[in-house]
């Protein structure tokens, strides 16, 4: 097998940006969901309430971010971390995280349509300990530091709809070329190089797989697909790609040899 595709999400949320090679820290990709969009209260927004977030671009510019709303204007925000520090909740954490200041606010504002502001995080989260050791962390990810999915898979799903192929629907880090759908449902560890992953559980989905990740509308489909192929009959949840924490940490690069086990 092969690494076929690496994708980084600097915002939760918004566009992700790939790349041909990162770093596999202790909390996922290097940079990857470091920031978050919050409303007025902390409470972090997700492209679930405002699928227009797809369309927020965000990349690294050495240790800086730029960021970009639909006027597509950059605005660089700085790697301050001396800023207001704010309390803001991810799911049912809470978590320390640095304000990103008013420009940044102003951007998003616009975009959403509500009051909303940029966090940097800067506390430390811990994974869900059901499936995670004590000193397991994460950044803003909904849950856990990398996801993986497969082309097979998503070949599977792109049978049902064309939409399916799209792997910026399914938000994954790591896309490895394999040509049997979801056979990553029975791996425990993968391996790239030095780096080691655990795959400890499947990733539940939602809403978000029906946005268009071009203009950021809702485009239903996908996510029926899925459902059709994946839906749990226990928990009546759906699920595509699996969630992995790391074990030993190194670079990985697209082309890389992945071994699974």
């Amino acid at each position: 097998m092969k690494l076929a595709a690496l994708y980084v999400y600097p915002v939760k949320s918004a566009r992700g940006v790939a790349v041909e090679e990162r770093d596999v820290t202790a909390t996922g990709l290097s940079g990857d969901r470091a920031f978050m969009v919050v409303d007025e209260h902390g409470a972090f927004i997700t492209q679930r309430e405002h699928p227009e977030l797809a369309r927020l671009s965000a990349h690294f510019l050495g240790d800086a971010l730029v960021i970009e709303g639909d006027d597509r204007r950059p605005l660089v925000i700085e790697p301050d971390l001396d800023g207001p520090r704010v309390e803001v909740v991810v799911w049912n954490d809470r978590v320390e995280a640095v304000d990103c200041g008013g420009l940044a606010a102003g951007l998003l504002t616009n975009l959403t349509g509500r009051l909303a502001r940029l966090v940097r995080l800067t506390g430390r989260r811990a994974v869900d300990q059901k499936y995670a050791a004590p000193d397991d962390i994460v950044s803003f990810a909904d849950g856990f530091p990398i996801l993986v999915a497969t082309t097979a898979s998503m070949a599977a799903i792109g049978e049902r709809t064309a939409r399916g192929n799209d792997a910026r629907r399914y938000r994954p880090n790591l896309v490895i070329e394999h040509d049997v759908p979801f056979a990553e449902d029975a791996w425990t560890e993968l391996e790239i190089g030095t780096v080691r992953l655990a795959l400890v559980k499947p990733c539940s989905r939602c809403s978000m797989l029906d946005v268009d990740p071009d203009d950021g509308k809702r485009d239903p489909g996908v996510l029926a697909a899925v459902a059709r192929l994946r839906t749990d009959a226990d928990q009546h949840r759906v699920y595509f790609g699996v969630n992995a924490i790391p074990r030993a940490l190194g670079r990985v690069a697209v082309g890389d040899d992945v071994r699974a086990r």
